[in-house]
C-alpha cells in the first residue's frame, strides 16, 4: 500500500501544473514559507543542477593520482 500527500495551494498557471499559490512560483516542496518546511525528513536532498556542480566531492583515496 503506498501513501501520498496532497497540498491545499498546489495549482496551475499557464504550462506549469505545479504552481504555488501560497508562494506565487513553481513548486519546491521544503522551501522557505512552504507549510511542509521544518516539518518533514526528505529522503533526497531538493537540489538544482547549478547547485550539484558546486558540490564538490572527495575521493576515498585523497593522494590518488599523485
Amino acid at each position: 500500500m503506498s501513501s501520498g500527500w496532497g497540498c491545499q495551494f498546489m495549482g496551475t498557471k499557464g504550462e506549469d501544473t505545479e504552481w504555488c499559490l501560497k508562494l506565487h512560483h513553481h513548486c519546491e516542496p521544503g522551501c522557505k514559507g512552504c507549510i511542509i518546511a521544518g516539518k518533514v525528513a526528505f529522503s533526497q536532498p531538493n537540489i538544482s543542477e547549478e547547485q550539484e556542480k558546486k558540490v564538490k566531492h572527495r575521493s576515498d583515496n585523497p593522494l590518488e593520482g599523485r
